[in-house]
């Protein structure tokens, strides 16, 4: 499985306007080669600088497995957003508070589809997926506050 984005490359600079300082909106991501036994998708993004550790800034799950494109504007209507680490239902876009920050998107492809309630913080969200992961794709981007 791959997950892409025609805004950025694996590993480089994201555009500003995804930051919650600016617009404050989801990054055009793709999804490829899905399993053929995948019941549903999830897709997260998280501060990998923080010194906190990973910090949550979007969890969404029961994506349909045949989802290839998600945007502000086109999350499946099957999709059930959870909390971020600072307390929203949503995205929360990358803010950096000083320096150059490393942030992950994380596409799973589950052999279930999750019974989780929207609104629920990653913690619940880790342990139900736990077990049901059939495969997970990565891409990184970076967001330096100047």
């Amino acid at each position: 499985m791959q997950l892409t984005s025609p805004e950025f490359a694996d590993g480089t600079e994201m555009p500003w306007r995804v930051s919650a300082a600016n617009e404050n909106c989801i990054p055009a991501l793709n999804l490829h080669d899905v399993p053929a036994a995948a019941r549903s998708l999830t897709l997260l993004l998280e501060d990998l600088s923080s010194p906190l550790g990973g910090v949550t800034h979007w969890l969404v799950w029961n994506l349909p497995p045949d989802t290839t494109h998600i945007d502000a504007v086109s999350l499946p209507e099957s999709a059930v957003i959870g909390m971020s680490a600072f307390g929203k239902v949503g995205y929360t876009g990358p803010t950096p508070p000083e320096g150059q920050h490393t942030y992950r998107f994380v596409a799973n492809a589950l052999d279930c589809r999750l019974d989780l309630s929207p609104g629920t913080a990653r913690p619940n969200f880790d342990a139900a997926v736990a077990g049901h992961i059939i495969d997970t794709a990565e891409l990184r981007g970076l967001i330096e506050r100047s």
